[in-house]
């Protein structure tokens, strides 16, 4: 791969669900619209998610892609798409991944294996992830730091997503630890979420970075049509420079190592 044709950072993408495009209802709950997802996928075969992953990398042209994902569908060393455009993320849910890995979220994979799958990541010199304070404030950023209470070093450098409950407090924290909050416009009107508080973010001094979550709660893989949906939805939350910053050298900062390695 000739890196100068990377022009975009996606920091959030579960590329394993792109053929789920256009399957699944909007302004849902949450766990209504995943229990039709695992009935559209319960007759997927490893193939099949391996299919929906290169889809998603042909789909996400001139992209690194920090991607999530269950089902050990990213393509192997022997393929041809096994680039450096990606870099594939085992997502913790009820039971161990292979390393390096790194949790769900708070609700769906039990805090020794979130423990466990962070210091994966750190190992690894890569940024973690985990969904938190989504749709509620049930899973709350403090829940999360409990879970490191012994070793507060290793929250460190990862990445928040949605974050729509996180409060001035949290994301202070955030701000000082390399912490970013990672923003997916289509999927958050998707599920139609409450407006976020960007001032507040602003404010905060946390890094803020856009991304795509996946065709199944998304229209596209292209950053620039998150863009567009973010300005039409909210025409003054961030001035254009500050939105190519969330997609170019904001995950830039968590993620070059990785990329040029």
């Amino acid at each position: 791969m000739d890196f100068p044709e990377i022009r975009f950072i996606n920091a959030h993408c579960h590329l394993e669900l792109t053929n789920l495009a256009g399957k699944l209802p909007r302004n849902k709950p949450f766990f209504e619209w995943l229990s039709c997802l695992r009935k559209h996928v319960e007759n997927w075969t490893k193939e099949d998610y391996q299919a929906s992953y290169i889809k998603g990398l042909e789909l996400s042209k001139n992209t690194f892609v920090y991607d999530v994902g269950n089902q050990l569908s990213e393509p192997t060393s022997h393929s041809p798409l096994a680039t450096n455009r990606f870099i594939a993320m085992h997502e913790v849910i009820k039971q161990p991944m292979p390393e390096p890995c790194t949790p769900h979220s708070l609700y769906a994979t039990p805090p020794e294996l979130v423990k466990q799958s962070i210091k994966s990541c750190a190992k690894a010199g890569i940024p973690w992830s985990i969904h938190l304070a989504e749709f509620d404030d049930s899973d709350r950023f403090s829940d999360f730091l409990d879970i490191f209470k012994d070793e507060p070093l290793l929250v460190k450098n990862g990445f928040i997503i949605h974050g729509n409950f996180l409060t001035e407090s949290d994301l202070d924290f955030m701000a000082k630890n390399d912490i970013a909050l990672v923003h997916c416009p289509q999927s958050h009107e998707w599920f139609g979420h409450k407006d976020p508080d960007f001032e507040m973010w602003k404010k905060s001094g946390v890094d803020i970075c856009i991304a795509t979550d996946s065709l199944a709660s998304a229209d596209s893989l292209d950053l620039m049509e998150q863009i567009k949906t973010l300005f039409r939805r909210y025409p003054k939350a961030f001035t254009q420079e500050e939105a190519m910053a969330a997609v170019t050298s904001v995950p830039g900062k968590y993620l070059a190592k990785i990329m040029f390695r």
